[in-house]
């Protein structure tokens, strides 16, 4: 499309200047033949017709002539003027407008050519008088075909011209403006709703390939997305209903726990101080449970929206994993189990969000624990893989069956068994973990065989690459 437009900028200014030089051409020919009108001869046609009764003139005999004139001194007052003029013999008159030639006296004395001479006597100049002699004695019948000449070029040029920018107009609508209102119909069909709409731009039965036709391919490419988009809303609405049955069926059993010992601390089946403090802890884990469903479900639908922020940073990577390994050791053995990690690389800087890896992180451990069986153990290990920064996290736990492996990131999902039992969770976790992994241009993977444990690992890029 670009190549389109700049191909009817250029034409257009090519037929611009195409144009102005023909009329500037078409100009300058009839001022060259206008040029060559030998003016100088009807002047001397002039000074010789005139000569004699100037001389009559200069020597103060006014009468009437053959040919109307005027006399006046330099004061401007009136010597003679014969009745054409309409003046009287002593009037004054302004020396210079008689003397010019304005547009009014071509309105007023058609055919008629006004030309003044100086009086002279004694080498001393003393007035003016000025003739009207008809055209037709001067330049004879040929002077008008002359003229008539010298502006036909003008008169051609300027048609060609404005032919040149009419046939452009015609050009630019037929093959840019009939397009683009095509494609205007199609996009008044996107807009009320229709994506199946197809644009073709045909003229003469012909699919033009040209940059028009680029543009076309554009759209429908544009509409293609557009459809793709409004296929994802529908996806999206889908995600929504099901996010309203998992919810259904994830927080009843939380919620119902929680009334269930509430009442009976209200009912008093909780009799004596030990007890009460046993049914208050239950119901502060159940809490804790549908609080972290609840961010877990916060997160995926700002993920699904791409409103999950992700501010990445060259970050020290070896730092960073020690002193996150710390932080998630203590949490680990909280839980009683074992837990390890090594560093197979040297330092080096990755571009990342720390806090959202640090998520990444804990998110996998807490599968670990979850699933875990007893005397459980985590292990941690960073190391490369090619370029890359390699995390694993390795368990002893009760593992995935092979039919779930492909499943274990989409939202939701957990293997029947699993869903079936006590193990708590709203299966966002790992699905988490797959978005902002993907969203740092890394991937996530699961290895494991039921009952042999989990393997779960994903890469991050070094600074130089992102």
């Amino acid at each position: 499309m670009e190549k389109r437009q700049k191909k009817i900028r250029q034409g257009n200014w090519i037929m611009t200047v195409l144009a102005t030089v023909i009329i500037l051409l078409s100009v300058s020919i009839s001022v060259v033949r206008y040029r060559k009108i030998d003016i100088r001869e009807y002047e001397n046609q002039v000074r010789i017709l005139t000569s004699e009764h100037q001389l009559q003139v200069e020597k103060g005999e006014y009468g009437p002539w053959e040919y109307p004139y005027l006399v006046c001194d330099l004061a401007g007052v009136v010597l003679y003027a014969d009745e054409l003029f309409q003046k009287e013999t002593g009037d004054k008159v302004n020396v210079q407008e008689e003397l010019g030639m304005d547009e009014s006296f071509g309105k007023n004395y058609q055919g008629m050519v006004k030309k003044s001479f100086v009086l002279e006597q004694d080498d001393k100049v003393n007035g003016f008088v000025i003739y009207y002699i008809p055209e037709e004695v001067l330049t004879g019948a040929d002077y008008n075909q002359k003229m008539l000449r010298c502006m036909l070029p003008t008169c051609v040029g300027v048609a060609v011209g404005v032919l040149l920018f009419v046939g452009r107009l015609l050009y630019c609508n037929r093959f840019v403006l009939e397009p683009i209102g095509e494609i205007a119909a199609s996009a008044k069909q996107i807009i009320r709703g229709n994506y199946e709409y197809e644009f073709r731009r045909i003229f003469n039965n012909k699919v033009n390939a040209d940059e028009v036709g680029e543009l076309t391919y554009s759209f429908e490419l544009m509409r293609d997305e557009l459809k793709a988009k409004q296929i994802r809303e529908e996806e999206l609405k889908k995600a929504q209903q099901e996010l309203i049955s998992c919810i259904s069926h994830d927080l009843k059993t939380p919620i119902s726990t929680i009334k269930a010992y509430a009442e009976g601390i209200r009912d008093g089946i909780a009799r004596d101080e030990k007890a009460r403090a046993s049914y208050v802890q239950i119901i502060i884990e159940k809490t804790n449970l549908l609080i972290g469903m609840i961010e877990d479900l916060l997160r995926i639908s700002n993920a699904q929206l791409n409103q999950l922020e992700i501010c990445p940073k060259e970050v020290y990577f070896v730092s960073f994993f020690q002193k996150a390994m710390e932080e998630i050791e203590g949490y680990v053995r909280q839980q009683n189990m074992e837990f390890s990690f090594s560093i197979e690389l040297e330092e080096r800087l990755v571009y990342m969000d720390e806090k959202r890896i640090l998520e990444v992180l804990y998110n996998l451990v807490e599968n670990s624990i979850k699933y875990r069986r007893e005397q459980g153990k985590i292990e941690m290990i960073a190391s490369r893989k090619g370029d890359d920064v390699l995390i694993r996290v390795l368990d002893n736990g009760i593992g995935i069956s092979n039919d779930d492996i492909p499943y274990v990131f989409d939202k939701f999902y957990r293997a029947e068994k699993s869903r079936s039992s006590s193990i708590p969770g709203s299966g966002l976790g790992l699905s988490i973990c797959k978005y902002i992994v993907e969203k740092h241009g890394g991937t996530i993977y699961c290895k494991s065989r039921k009952e042999k444990g989990c393997e779960i690992g994903f890469t991050l890029k070094p600074e130089e690459e992102r």
